[in-house]
């Protein structure tokens, strides 16, 4: 009889086990499941929230992101004139104490030039300016408020300590619009 009786909690026992892990096993796929479903519907709202670039008048400088066409037609920054569509380095930001600064460059200024070098795709203003030493006098073409103006620097140490020029903004690459391709048929 005790035999038995211990067969009987044995199986109960054995049961009871695989009852909660099928339990915990169904209940894990059910939430992901739930999850992935409402998640899915979610996303793609969150992330064209977090992409679009937001520029207030109580924002102190232009967003982080790399302009698109879309940002770049926006009404805070203006439509580039043809002179710019060659690129350019759109200035979000002048530290202060720095050669940037003592020049007079402003935020919302276009670099179009370093000395006789444009801004396009090959030559960037990290590369161009990169190229120098600190102390090097060079001269911006920089477009301001409609007009080009020419702005002379002497760029000054990186404070990183690495000996590199430094000319103390940040910015964000405005490259050439390219058209989109029409689909052959």
């Amino acid at each position: 009889m005790e035999n038995r009786r211990d067969r009987t909690v044995t199986i109960a026992v054995v049961a009871g086990v695989v009852a909660l892990l099928l339990g915990l096993c169904l209940g894990a796929v059910a939430g992901g499941l739930g999850g992935y479903f409402i998640g899915r519907g979610a996303a793609p709202q969150a992330a064209a929230q977090s992409l679009q670039p937001r520029i207030t008048p109580q924002s102190p400088r232009a967003p982080a992101l790399l302009p698109t066409p879309q940002s770049l037609e926006t009404p805070q920054i203006p439509q580039l004139p043809n002179l710019l569509r060659g690129g350019g380095a759109l200035v979000q930001e002048v530290v202060k104490g720095t050669p940037a600064e003592d020049a007079g460059i402003k935020v919302g200024d276009v670099i179009t030039k370093v000395d006789d070098t444009p801004m396009d795709a090959t030559h960037r203003l990290g590369d161009v300016v990169a190229g120098h030493t600190p102390g090097d006098r060079v001269t911006l073409t920089v477009w301001r408020a409609g007009e080009t103006r020419t702005i002379k620097v002497k760029l000054g140490e990186n404070p990183d300590g690495t000996k590199r020029a430094y000319l103390g903004i940040r910015y964000v690459e405005m490259t050439p619009q390219q058209p989109t391709p029409t689909p052959k048929q």
